[in-house]
């Protein structure tokens, strides 16, 4: 995914360079991010000149990304890290770093709404910024939700250090805060994230044939976290995956009892690709606000040759 990701980035300069020329020179440093998978109302750019986004806009330092209600949109990062939008949510990305964080990666600020995001293994940590909070994480997955009632962040991999105005606490996978203010005592706060979505795939070995796609069956239940227990829970489902050769379906939405199921195509991999090694791995996640206390899911899958 991770190739893909670059693949894209690398495509869509070249694409608006050639096609805007002057606006192309007049950045002096290289884009950071890419947009993509959008649905709904999306505008991107400048805080005082954004625009309507489309898949494939660049976005430079210090720009914005803005979602209405019903909207969504994917940012992908060009250190292969990417961003969920959920609607009616505001970030900054690359935005100016504090004092006392000079040695991050990239600063994001959450302005408004919700986002999940995943961030891959890096020599200096990402840090995003909302509603009083400051967090930090390298090779790591959350939900970070800005409310006025209080600040929601749910880990679903990795560890993630969260600090505001008196305390700090590191997050660990499964783990939350809820409701959270700037002047909570953090390590009071953490409680365990309830729910998860699951994955299981049919067949469970699948193997590759000589030049034929094969099919397989995915299954999504919402269950009580740690245990099988299903729990009644509907929404729309956000599939992704590590894998280039396949196709994914657009729409996923779990029914009342918080199931679905859907097929998907893979083809083996190029005969020149000496990059894979023969493991895909599926990421799901609720693709809406509001979901925070329902952990996404992830499986991986080894193919075998035949």
């Amino acid at each position: 995914m991770q190739f893909f990701r670059w693949c894209l980035i690398s495509i869509s300069f070249l694409l608006l360079s050639s096609s805007f020329p002057v606006r192309a020179l007049a950045k002096t440093a290289p884009a950071l991010a890419v947009l993509s998978q959008l649905k709904g109302e999306v505008k991107a750019g400048p805080a005082k000149k954004m625009t309507v986004g489309f898949s494939g806009k660049m976005l430079w330092n210090r720009y914005r990304v803005r979602t209405g209600k019903k909207a969504g949109v994917t940012i992908f990062f060009n250190d292969g890290s990417e961003v969920r939008l959920f609607g009616s949510t505001e970030i900054t990305i690359g935005a100016r770093k504090s004092h006392n964080s000079r040695w991050v990666r990239y600063r994001l600020v959450l302005r408004s709404g919700s986002f999940w995001g995943n961030f891959v293994r890096g020599k200096n940590p990402v840090e995003i910024a909302g509603g009083g909070l400051r967090l930090q994480l390298s090779d790591a997955s959350l939900r970070f939700t800005k409310k006025k009632t209080g600040n929601n962040i749910s880990v679903s991999s990795g560890i993630v250090k969260v600090f505001n105005k008196v305390s700090s606490v590191k997050l660990l996978k499964g783990q939350r805060l809820y409701h959270v203010q700037r002047t909570d005592s953090l390590r009071q706060k953490v409680s365990s994230v309830p729910n998860q979505l699951r994955l299981r795939i049919e067949p469970s070995a699948p193997v590759f044939s000589a030049k034929e796609a094969i099919k397989l069956k995915l299954h999504f239940q919402v269950v009580r976290l740690g245990t099988d227990r299903t729990v009644n829970r509907s929404g729309p489902v956000l599939l992704s995956s590590d894998y280039y050769n396949l196709s994914l379906p657009a729409s996923i939405k779990l029914n009342a009892n918080g199931e679905a199921e859907t097929s998907i195509e893979v083809k083996p991999p190029r005969p020149d690709d000496r990059t894979f090694e023969g493991s895909v791995t599926f990421r799901a996640i609720i693709d809406q606000y509001g979901y925070d206390d329902l952990q996404g899911g992830s499986f991986k899958v080894k193919f075998r040759n035949p």
